[in-house]
């Protein structure tokens, strides 16, 4: 297996610290992966991005606009997820945060709706991610929510209610857990007659994300032996299109951390995949996107922005990995 030299890990930092600030989230999460690993001062920065109604803004990629919203939100359950040490239930960002998530959520759909706000329109924003004014369709038949339930940018919100559970009424917790668990169960196991497999490669990833936060242990087990039935459908193992076109690899987004559920049984395909993703650093140090969010200098500002990220969160994934020569202290 190739590993990151360290020179090209020098690389990649100075990458990083030249293109960010004392308070950049990005700069914050080098730092707590690779300096202190104090998560109170991660924390710390990243209240900086809490609006006062709980929703964050600023950590997307996607577009200018700084305001609260869920796709900001979703940014910030993933570092919080991912940190060794995480904040109690009592934490303040925690408290507004789960404020905001149960105030966005749809009973009448068992889900969220547009990750978005119509203000993100009004700037430069990536045409994926633009609001688009979907119609809420609300439905009684608790069966119809459950076959329709979409994972895809939702997800996390349900894995953060059931991560901190203790500070969710119980009613509305087993609510919210229960669409995407039923989903799995119903429609996603081979063995049976409504199988009908994840939507896309999308709902299959972020389904990665819940199952470790649930509590209920005998049905997180169940949900495992599901999502290990077939996952190298949803990944592109061409590794070659990565270099010219927006496609995940077995090691993008599903499988970040070698305690992922699913690791053991798609190994060999990970590690391949992050040889090739070492090989596709920069002589800048930097890891790029290999296709192009548009030709406006606006765009590409944003695309510059989105470099950074994607460069920290591979160093992150490479020393998880055991993959970074030398050392990094």
């Amino acid at each position: 297996m190739q590993n990151l030299t360290h020179d090209n890990f020098v690389k990649a930092r100075d990458y990083i610290f030249t293109n960010t600030n004392d308070n950049d989230v990005n700069r914050a999460w080098f730092h707590y992966n690779f300096e202190d690993g104090d998560s109170d001062k991660f924390m710390d920065v990243l209240a900086k991005y809490q609006h006062l109604n709980g929703g964050f803004g600023g950590l997307s990629c996607e577009f200018e606009y700084q305001g609260p919203c869920l796709k900001s939100t979703e940014r910030a359950i993933e570092y919080i997820l991912e940190l060794n040490e995480k904040p109690p239930n009592d934490h303040p960002v925690i408290q507004k945060m789960m404020k905001y998530i149960l105030e966005q959520y749809i009973p009448e759909i068992g889900n969220w709706g547009e990750v978005v706000v119509p203000e993100v329109n009004d700037d430069v924003h990536c045409s994926w991610v633009s609001y688009r004014n979907e119609p809420i369709n609300p439905t009684l038949d608790e069966n119809e929510r459950i076959k329709n339930y979409r994972a895809n940018e939702k997800v996390p919100f349900a894995a953060f209610v059931a991560y901190y559970s203790d500070i969710v009424p119980k009613e509305l917790h087993d609510e919210i857990i229960k669409y995407p668990t039923q989903h799995i169960i119903r429609y996603c196991d081979e063995s049976l007659p409504d199988y009908k497999g994840f939507f896309d490669v999308y709902d299959f990833e972020y389904f990665l994300w819940l199952v470790p936060c649930l509590k209920d242990r005998v049905l997180s087990e169940k949900l495992i032996t599901i999502l290990r039935q077939n996952p190298t459908a949803y990944w592109e193992l061409d590794f070659t299109k990565s270099d010219t076109d927006y496609v995940h690899l077995p090691c993008d987004y599903g499988v970040c951390s070698p305690n992922n559920v699913i690791y053991p049984f798609v190994k060999d395909m990970v590690d391949e995949a992050l040889s090739y993703r070492i090989n596709q650093q920069c002589d800048s140090g930097k890891w790029p996107l290999g296709w192009s969010y548009g030709s406006s200098e606006e765009l590409r500002r944003l695309e510059a922005k989105a470099d950074i990220r994607r460069t920290v969160n591979m160093l992150v994934k490479l020393k998880r990995f055991g993959r970074i020569e030398g050392s990094i202290e």
